[in-house]
């Protein structure tokens, strides 16, 4: 018998919110001392799932949820915004997420993030690194539990300040895959717009609202002059005037509806009294303790990992030419020069490849 597209998406949306729900799996003890459970979502393949490549989604913050990457980034869900009224808000198929060619783990890390706790006080305490390393055990574990995905390609992927964990998790998992054989087919590694090293994305931050007509001429040549280039820290109170100047800073809040709603709640198995209010970002005791993950990046491709940088050209927490300032740092030999890509006839973007040598 053979389905239409419609019928196709409906069963597969059908499909997807059984196993969100049903599926036993939904936390992972990474330090049963503290008692941290990491809370996530697990999205199969559309494609085919015994052999597609098995991603970690990582979102940023530090302390936002991935269900914003189930529903908002690369995810199969989307909130119906136009059509919501109150109440629990309808959820449609995406058919442009990245789930059609790959199973992704949507983790709400670190600890403390969207539905994950610790039964301890001391559990919350949490860094860059240590957050690297609970995963890693969630990893580990995960992959116990699911032992068909063992062989599956893996990639650690993330958004903004997961640019500061995923390569730190992905060096941990490349040394424990050659120190002692740990069980990753480790292949690479993938970030949008990241959070890298503060001296690169904070210096680019007045730069960038300038070229994208943020602010005027006079105002940016002030602030350079001011500020000397450097507006990190600001050196003088000019610099700190014009600076504040600079940075005058729906669908969220659909996601924070769907996760408070008890029914909602009960379906994913959420344990009870752990999370009183679920918040989309959270603000946590967090110890950012990796100043640069540049020499992260460096390490990991002198290993022969490949990795994707992508970069909207709208970010202005994490500018893109921040991005590119600190890629030209790791000295790549370029193999292919900066040129455009396609989506049905348009330019999408603009790419560069490099190699290291």
């Amino acid at each position: 018998m053979a389905y239409s597209q419609q019928e196709t998406k409906k069963c597969f949306l059908i499909s997807l919110v059984f196993l969100l729900c049903c599926s036993p799996w939904h936390y992972v003890e990474v330090d049963e001392e503290k008692g941290v459970e990491l809370f996530y979502y697990f999205v199969e393949s559309e494609r085919n799932p015994e052999k597609d490549p098995l991603l970690i989604w990582l979102t940023g913050g530090p302390g936002c949820s991935s269900l914003l990457g189930l529903t908002i980034e690369i995810g199969p869900l989307l909130f119906d915004l136009p059509n919501y009224v109150n109440g629990l808000p309808s959820i449609n198929y995406k058919p442009d997420s990245w789930t059609q060619v790959s199973s992704v783990i949507f983790v709400d890390s670190p600890v403390g993030t969207g539905f994950s706790y610790s039964r301890t006080t001391e559990g919350f305490q949490t860094s860059d690194t240590e957050t690297a390393r609970q995963l890693l055990h969630f990893l580990y574990k995960w992959l116990e539990e699911h032992p068909k995905f063992k062989s599956n390609p893996l990639y650690i992927c993330g958004s903004s300040y997961s640019g500061m964990i995923v390569p730190v998790l992905t060096l941990e998992i490349s040394i424990a895959k050659e120190s002692h054989g740990a069980p990753f087919n480790l292949k690479g590694y993938v970030l949008g717009n990241p959070i890298t090293d503060m001296n690169f994305d904070k210096n680019a931050k007045v730069p960038f609202v300038h070229g994208m007509a943020l602010i005027s001429d006079e105002l940016y040549e002030s602030t350079k002059k001011s500020c000397s280039g450097n507006y990190m820290t600001p050196s003088n109170i000019h610099c700190a005037k014009y600076l504040d100047t600079v940075t005058e800073d729906s669908l969220y809040q659909l996601s924070n509806f769907w996760a408070n709603n008890g029914t909602v709640r009960d379906a994913l198995g959420i344990h009870k009294g752990t999370i009183v209010d679920w918040h989309r970002c959270t603000h946590l005791p967090y110890t950012s303790n990796v100043q640069s993950a540049v020499p992260y990046h460096r390490t990991i491709t002198s290993k022969g990992y490949p990795t994707l940088i992508y970069s909207g050209d709208h970010d202005a927490m994490a500018p893109y030419v921040g991005t590119q300032a600190w890629i030209r740092s790791l000295n790549f030999s370029v193999i292919d020069n900066w040129r455009p890509w396609y989506s049905s006839g348009q330019v999408a973007g603009y790419d560069l490849f490099g190699l290291w040598f």
